[in-house]
């Protein structure tokens, strides 16, 4: 047994969302695809945590235990992975936020906290399957929100991809009606985007290669200067 404490999350893994309702559906983890640990999860890994202790695991804010959303209606194993439905979110800030960013397309991400059971080595391949996992909580995730939250198996992004989720974040923060914490997330989301464009950036430069997706609008650049036209106007408030 592995008693460490991990995180895994997965990117895109939203399926559906009902803001009305407050339900949103989706995927915690996924079967059969190698993540940039050189993990696997193997089918059937959570039949035994979900039968045996399912009512106590949780639906949480960025993996803070001070900001549940409830619990999960249905959380069960798939042929693709482990799905999930929460219904209704708790009628909260953060989870009002939650259901926004969903909408905007902002949080595409869950990840979830477990302990390592049993897994087997293959020496070969170098790759660990994980075999009997013990959930504790699946969580929402914003990029780039918590440094010692490992984002695994997140592909880089290109700079037109940086771009475009930028553009994203600035159209939420213009039309949004968030919460000072929630401001602050997508602050740190807007300013890793900005880091990894100027890392892109210096990376062709050093290559000498020709970098043909350009950051044509300055998205991170504009909306740093939004972030701080919102700070502006609550300290005049």
């Amino acid at each position: 047994m592995n008693s460490l404490f991990e995180y895994k999350n997965l990117s895109g893994g939203v399926k559906d969302i009902d803001i009305e309702k407050r339900i949103v559906t989706g995927y915690l983890a996924s079967f059969g695809n190698e993540d940039s640990y050189g993990d696997i999860i193997e089918k059937g890994a959570f039949s035994k945590t979900l039968m045996e202790r399912k009512d106590d695991i949780f639906f949480l804010n960025q993996h803070n235990w001070a900001q549940p959303h409830g619990k999960f209606n249905v959380l069960q194993e798939d042929m693709n992975g482990l799905y999930f439905e929460s219904k209704p979110l708790i009628d909260t800030s953060y989870s009002s936020d939650l259901l926004k960013l969903y909408e905007a397309g902002i949080v595409k991400e869950h990840s979830f906290g477990y302990n390592t059971i049993f897994s087997e080595y293959d020496a070969a391949s170098n790759i660990r399957i994980l075999k009997e996992i013990k959930l504790y909580e699946g969580s929402n995730v914003t990029r780039g929100a918590n440094k010692k939250t490992p984002f695994l198996g997140m592909k880089s992004l290109t700079l037109k991809e940086i771009n475009d989720q930028a553009k994203l974040i600035t159209k939420a923060f213009r039309n949004g009606t968030f919460t000072d914490d929630t401001f602050m997330l997508l602050e740190i989301a807007l300013k890793q985007l900005q880091t990894d464009a100027y890392e892109l950036g210096k990376q062709s430069l050093e290559v000498k290669e020709p970098f043909n997706d350009t950051l044509i609008d300055d998205e991170p650049n504009k909306s740093i200067e939004i972030i701080n036209q919102f700070r502006k106007s609550l300290w005049t408030q």
